[in-house]
């Protein structure tokens, strides 16, 4: 009887140690950020993180531990309203375009053009030494006549500001005096304004381009790519490389690459509204830039899934698309 009582002792007993070392956490791990290595990329089902199932490999790592208050951080460029960019210098190479440099160094083509005076698409030739900076902003030189008052007029923007960006005590400018701009509106400073931009509707929208006719309207249609039919959100506009403006001022909230489309400029209007500009050449803003009615913003093409150049147009308001024509004037 005791060998029996014995037995079953030993046996209790190496039952208990099982279970404590095959389950050596008495409480949940819910924080696992200390264990973030040894976790897969990604979620699993349940909405936590898996284990991986192969063997892994451990590692050490060596920390550097600051007192709280103790790190300096260094403000960058951007991060910071009042840093002022710094200008650098570009040399224009063999096939180089304004849009091509403009989008290599995050500039809108307006922008670029505002810091180089007198700088075209037609006198552009290899060698030449042309400003460039990472900001959406200029530097100007003060002419004979000009006042700081005069100056934020011209580039629409707040004098306080442009004095507190410049650190400038006073509202004295001296002539040759270099100051930066920040976020300007260059239309009047390039005279690049809209040959339509006196032609408004009733919701301020003008024709982006010169209007010489439609080659596919808006609504259903057979797609002469797809070759199906499908929905056409918006209206293709006869334009055969030419210059493209915004129908009406806003936000720009994508400029750049997108499926089907491809280069397109979407801007972000009032009560809702928002304008789409597809299959272009030249992409001549950047995201987050603001445009006025009129301003240049690049140039018409054939890009994306297209059979030719035009220009697709594109007005809508929330979720809902529109008819284009009903809300610009045919202006010519």
């Amino acid at each position: 009887m005791k060998n029996k009582l014995g037995f079953f002792l030993v046996l209790l007993t190496a039952f208990y140690v099982g279970i404590i070392l095959g389950n050596p956490f008495k409480t949940e791990v819910v924080d696992l950020r200390p264990f973030t290595d040894y976790y897969e990329a990604g979620a699993a089902d349940s909405g936590g993180w898996e284990v991986q199932d192969d063997s892994f490999y451990t590692f050490t790592k060596e920390y550097i531990l600051v007192e709280e208050g103790s790190e300096e951080i260094t403000p960058e460029i951007g991060k910071d309203e009042n840093i002022i960019p710094e200008k650098e210098i570009y040399e224009v190479q063999q096939g180089d375009t304004l849009s091509e440099i403009a989008e290599q160094y995050g500039m809108g083509l307006t922008i670029l053009k505002a810091n180089n005076p007198g700088v075209t698409a037609n006198n552009l030739k290899v060698g030449q030494k042309i400003k460039v900076l990472r900001g959406n902003g200029i530097f100007y030189k003060v002419v004979k006549g000009d006042s700081l008052n005069k100056i934020a007029e011209l580039f629409k923007v707040d004098m306080e500001e442009l004095k507190k960006i410049n650190k400038l005590e006073s509202n004295t400018v001296q002539l040759g005096d270099e100051l930066y701009i920040k976020d300007p509106n260059v239309t009047k400073y390039l005279g690049t304004t809209s040959p339509n931009v006196s032609n408004r509707s009733g919701l301020g929208f003008i024709m982006p381009i010169k209007y010489t006719g439609i080659t596919s309207p808006q609504g259903n249609r057979f797609h002469p790519v797809l070759k199906r039919y499908i929905y056409h959100a918006g209206v293709d506009l006869k334009a055969h490389f030419i210059p493209l403006y915004a129908s009406k001022e806003g936000k720009v909230t994508f400029a750049g690459v997108m499926n089907g489309y491809g280069k397109i400029i979407i801007i972000q209007h009032s009560n809702g509204y928002e304008t789409r500009y597809a299959h272009l050449d030249k992409i001549g803003v950047r995201n987050g830039q603001y445009v006025k009615t009129g301003e240049l913003i690049g140039k018409t093409g054939q890009s994306g899934r297209v059979t030719g150049p035009h220009l697709h147009f594109e007005i809508r308001k929330g979720k809902t698309i529109l008819n284009p024509m009903k809300y610009v004037p045919k202006s010519k």
